[in-house]
């Protein structure tokens, strides 16, 4: 029997590299963002975009047209791979925000570890949401700077109205924050959770999460000076720069919407501006540090209702449920 042609023998083994292609490696996304330097230069302004566009996006609720986009960036480390698990449900799971497109993206700085580098980029792979800027890591060393002066640059092809920056045991409620966000400046604003409480004086946004205008953004890349002006904390010298740079002209206090995590449980009755119990119209809760703080803050907020009764499974969500509300 004579031989298929060439052409036709290798068909199977072409759709299969296909099939493996489309599946593995949606979008096309490449990983020389992570095993390369970590730089976020112009030659991957590309992919980051329609990255940004395309995966782990909370885009609009309907087909309304979108009058306000949000670029946030969660600091975590390589090795929390657990904490953006968890966050990857906390975020996808809420409903989306009317007419605004809020971009969520994990900031990393460059991966020196052969384990993280392999793991991350299987992230990379499966969500698309990693963005991995040209620094070690730190908490106060400059990696504030590295992110905020990345975005603009990744960007500047389809800016968006703010950028954010946030904790990686933070919450941000989107929907709320996007109604806190709408009809506010679009220059020279700040908003978040002001320190110290009720003082009026060189107060900082907390590090649990704080949102700036594009044109912010913009400043910091085009201030390279502020990369080594550091001293104290780097939220509280994100705040001093602003200050000095005459770029915090509208400062929004989120308090009490923003707070850290409290409940009866640990023990101590600390209620104050910065700790206390959950409440509805809540825009973002922090100090969200093990499971059952994320679990009850969840809970709280009905991530679960989506929960349909099936065969499969029996989960009883009512019993031993503690009320922290």
């Amino acid at each position: 029997m004579a031989s298929p042609p060439l052409s036709v023998a290798l068909l199977p083994a072409i759709l299969v590299a296909a099939v493996i292609y489309l599946i593995a490696i949606p979008d096309g996304f490449k990983l020389t963002e992570v095993l390369g330097a970590g730089s976020c230069d112009s030659s991957s302004n590309d992919d980051a975009g329609g990255s940004a566009k395309k995966n782990q996006q909370l885009q609009t609720a309907t087909d309304e047209p979108v009058d306000l986009r949000v670029f946030l960036g969660i600091m975590t480390v390589p090795s929390a791979y657990e904490r953006r698990a968890i966050l990857r449900l906390a975020y996808s799971l809420q409903p989306r925000p009317a007419r605004a497109a809020v971009d969520v993206r994990f900031v990393l700085c460059t991966i020196d570890k052969e384990e993280d580098r392999i793991l991350v980029s299987l992230e990379i792979i499966a969500h698309g949401d990693v963005l991995v800027v040209n620094c070690t890591e730190n908490m106060n060393d400059g990696k504030t700077y590295a992110y905020f002066s990345a975005v603009p640059r990744l960007f500047a092809a389809a800016p968006y109205d703010y950028v954010g920056k946030t904790d990686d045991d933070n919450y941000y409620r989107v929907a709320a924050l996007v109604e806190s966000l709408r009809g506010k400046a679009r220059h020279d604003m700040y908003h978040g959770f002001l320190l110290p409480c009720h003082w009026p004086h060189n107060q900082y946004m907390s590090g649990m999460g704080y949102i700036v205008s594009w044109d912010v953004v913009e400043w910091i890349a085009a201030t390279p000076e502020l990369r080594d002006d550091h001293h104290v904390w780097e939220d509280e010298d994100f705040g001093a720069w602003l200050r000095k740079g005459g770029k915090n002209k509208n400062v929004y206090n989120e308090e009490p919407r923003m707070y850290n995590y409290w409940d009866r449980d640990m023990g101590y009755e600390k209620i104050d501006c910065f700790w206390h119990a959950h409440r509805a119209d809540a825009v973002a809760v922090h100090q969200l540090k093990d499971r059952l703080k994320w679990a009850r803050t969840l809970y709280y907020f009905n991530a679960t209702q989506g929960l349909r009764p099936s065969k499969l499974y029996n989960v009883d969500l009512e019993n031993n449920i503690y009320k922290v509300y």
